[in-house]
C-alpha cells in the first residue's frame, strides 16, 4: 500500500500530466521531439549509456574472469577494488573524476609529460562516459562473475587437450558460455546508465547533458511540469524498450513464460546463427594469436586484471591529498598542504546537513525495516499465492524505474500537498526506495528457514503471534539486520531524490555536496570522501574480525 500510494501514484500522475499540462493534448511531446536541442539530448542519452555499457564490459570481463579463476590474493584484491567504489557515494566519485580529468589533473599532466597538449575533458561527453562506466562496473562484473562460477574450467581444459590454443579455447568455448552474464550485465548497465542524473549534471555540461538533467532543469529552474513529465515518460519508455529488446534478442518473450513459441525459437535460432558466424571469425583471429605464441603466458591475464583493478580503485585514493590542499584549486598534486578543509567540515554548513541525513536515514530504516519485514512474512509465509506474487512485483517496482523519474513524480505531487523541502517528504520517498532491498533480503532469509520449527511450536500450542515472536524473528534476525543496513545506506547515500526534494529549510548531506560541486570549488568534499573510506574500512575490518572469531568459536566449542 505504501509503495502504491507514495511511489506508483505520483509516477502515474506525472505521466498523466504530460498530456494535461497546461492543456490536454500532445503539445509537450511535440515540443520535446520538435526541438533540436531536446532531440539531441535524447540521442545523447542513448549513445552515452551504450558507450558506458561497452566500456564497462571491456574493463569488467577480465576482472570478473580473474575474480573467479585467479589466485586467492588476486581474487581478494579485485573484490575490494570493485566493491570499495560501490560503497562510496556517486557524488564523491564524481568529485574524484573532476580532479582526475581536470585541466590540472593527473591525466592532463601525464599528457604534458609526453609532449601533448592538455585536453578539455570535464564538461564533455568523455567525462560522462568514463565516470558513468566506473559507476556501472559492479553491475557488469557481478552477473559475469556469477555466470563464470557456474561454469568452471573443465570445458576449456577439454578444448586445449584437443589441440586448441588458449585464445581459441576461450573464444570458441568459454566466451559463448558466459553470454547470459554478458547480456544481464549489459542490460543492467544500460538501464541504470540511461537514467543517470548526477554524473551528467556534474561532469557533462551542455555537451554531455542527458534526459535526467533536462527533467531536473525543467522542474527546478523553469517550472515547466508538462515538459518534465513528457521527458520522464520518454525516459521510462526507453527503459521499457530496452527490457523488451533484451527479451527479443535473447529469444524470450512474455508468452514464453508459459511455453516456448515457434516464432521465438526461430528468432533464437537466427540469433545463434549470427553469433556463430561472428564466433568463427573471432576464433580464426584467436588461432592466429595462438600461433604467434602471444597467448601462452598465464601471468599476463592476471597482471592485466590487477592493473585494471588498480585503475578502478585509484579514484578512491586520489582525493586524500586533495583533502589536505592549501587552496581551492583542484590541482593534483596540491601546490601546498593544510588542514583547513577538515576544520571547514566541522562547521554548521556541513554538520547540519549531516545531521539531517542521519535523522532521515534513521526513520527510513525503522519504517522500511518494519514494513519490508511484514511484507516478506506475508508473501513467504502467506497462503494467498496470487496476492503474494502481486505484492512481490509491487515491492520491487521502484527498482525498475529510473530514480530521476520517481524524483520528478515525488516533486510534482509533494509540492501540491506541501511536502517539498520537508523531512517527512524525503522520508516517505526514501522509504519506497529502501523497501525493495529490505523485502528481498528478509524474503531470502525466510525462504531459507524451514517451517518445521513453526509446525513444532504450533503442535505444542503456540499461537501464530508467539511463533513469530519467539521463533521466526530470532532466526531471521541476521537477515533483518542486513536489510536494515541496506535501508540506512540507501537513504543516507541517496542523492537524486534528495536533490529534487531538498530546499532552503531541509538540506541533506548529498544535496550540500551537490551544491559544493556544481556551484563552487570546495575541497571539503574530499574530506567527506576520506571519512567515508575510513568508515567503510572500519566496517570491513569489523566484519572480517567477527567472521574470524565466529570460525574460531565454532571450531573450538
Amino acid at each position: 500500500m505504501v509503495v502504491a500510494l507514495v511511489f506508483v501514484l505520483p509516477v502515474a500522475i506525472l505521466c498523466l500530466r504530460s498530456v494535461t499540462e497546461p492543456t490536454f493534448g500532445l503539445e509537450n511531446f511535440t515540443r520535446l521531439l520538435g526541438h533540436s536541442g531536446y532531440r539531441d539530448s535524447i540521442v545523447r542519452t542513448i549513445l552515452i549509456s551504450a558507450a558506458s555499457t561497452l566500456l564497462a564490459l571491456v574493463f569488467g570481463y577480465p576482472i570478473a574472469y580473474q575474480m573467479v579463476h585467479g589466485g586467492k590474493w588476486l581474487r581478494t584484491f579485485l573484490t575490494v577494488a570493485i566493491m570499495a567504489p560501490y560503497l562510496t557515494s556517486i557524488l564523491l566519485r564524481s568529485f574524484s573524476w573532476l580532479v582526475i580529468l581536470g585541466r590540472q589533473g593527473p591525466v592532463n599532466k601525464l599528457l604534458a609529460q609526453v609532449g601533448l597538449e592538455p585536453v578539455a575533458m570535464v564538461f564533455t561527453p568523455i567525462a560522462v562516459v568514463v565516470s558513468l562506466s566506473h559507476y556501472l562496473l559492479p553491475l557488469m562484473i557481478l552477473p559475469l562473475a556469477a555466470t563464470m562460477r557456474s561454469l568452471g574450467d573443465s570445458r576449456t581444459r577439454a578444448a586445449t587437450s584437443l589441440g586448441a590454443g588458449p585464445a581459441q579455447a576461450f573464444v570458441r568455448v568459454y566466451l559463448p558460455l558466459t553470454k547470459p552474464g554478458i547480456q544481464a550485465g549489459s542490460v543492467l548497465c544500460f538501464v541504470y546508465g540511461i537514467g543517470a542524473f548526477v554524473i551528467p549534471a556534474l561532469l557533462g555540461g551542455s555537451e554531455g547533458s542527458m534526459l535526467g538533467s533536462l527533467i531536473h532543469s525543467a522542474i527546478k529552474q523553469s517550472g515547466d511540469y508538462g515538459l518534465a513529465s513528457a521527458a520522464a515518460l520518454v525516459l521510462g519508455t526507453l527503459v521499457l524498450a530496452i527490457v523488451l529488446g533484451f527479451q527479443r534478442l535473447t529469444g524470450m518473450s512474455t508468452t514464453e513464460l508459459a511455453g516456448r513459441s515457434g516464432t521465438a525459437a526461430t528468432r533464437s535460432a537466427r540469433a545463434r546463427r549470427r553469433g556463430g558466424r561472428g564466433l568463427k571469425l573471432a576464433g580464426r583471429a584467436a588461432g592466429a594469436l595462438d600461433r604467434l605464441g602471444v597467448t601462452r603466458s598465464r601471468r599476463l591475464p592476471k597482471v592485466l586484471a590487477a592493473v585494471l583493478g588498480a585503475l578502478v580503485l585509484a579514484p578512491q585514493f586520489i582525493v586524500v591529498p586533495i583533502s589536505f590542499a592549501s587552496t581551492k584549486a583542484l590541482v593534483f598534486p596540491p601546490v601546498g598542504y593544510s588542514t583547513q578543509w577538515y576544520a571547514e567540515f566541522f562547521t554548521a554548513s556541513w554538520l547540519d546537513p549531516l545531521a539531517v541525513s542521519l535523522r532521515i536515514a534513521f526513520f527510513v530504516t525503522i519504517i522500511a525495516g518494519v514494513l519490508g519485514t511484514l511484507a516478506a512474512m506475508g508473501v513467504v509465509r502467506g497462503t494467498a499465492h496470487r496476492w503474494g506474487a502481486l505484492t512481490s512485483t509491487l515491492m520491487m517496482l521502484p527498482l525498475l524505474f529510473p530514480t530521476v523519474v520517481a524524483a520528478a513524480g515525488f516533486y510534482v505531487e509533494f509540492e501540491r500537498i506541501g511536502l517539498v523541502d520537508t523531512e517527512l517528504g524525503i522520508v516517505l520517498a526514501h522509504v519506497t526506495l529502501a523497501l525493495p532491498f529490505v523485502f528481498s533480503v528478509v524474503s531470502a532469509g525466510l525462504r531459507s528457514l524451514s517451517p518445521v520449527y513453526e509446525r513444532a511450536a504450533s503442535s505444542l500450542g503456540a499461537s501464530r503471534a508467539v511463533q513469530l515472536r519467539r521463533i521466526v524473528l530470532p532466526l531471521i534476525a541476521p537477515s533483518i539486520a542486513t536489510a536494515s543496513l541496506f535501508a540506512f545506506l540507501t537513504s543516507f547515500d541517496e542523492s537524486t531524490v534528495a536533490i529534487f526534494l531538498s530546499g532552503v529549510h531541509v538540506k541533506t548531506l548529498p544535496k550540500r555536496i551537490f551544491e559544493a560541486l556544481s556551484l563552487e570549488t570546495n575541497p571539503t568534499v574530499a574530506v567527506i570522501s576520506v571519512f567515508v573510506m575510513a568508515c567503510a574500512a572500519v566496517v570491513w575490518l569489523g566484519y572480517v574480525l567477527v567472521r574470524r572469531l565466529t570460525q574460531i568459536w565454532r571450531s573450538n566449542p
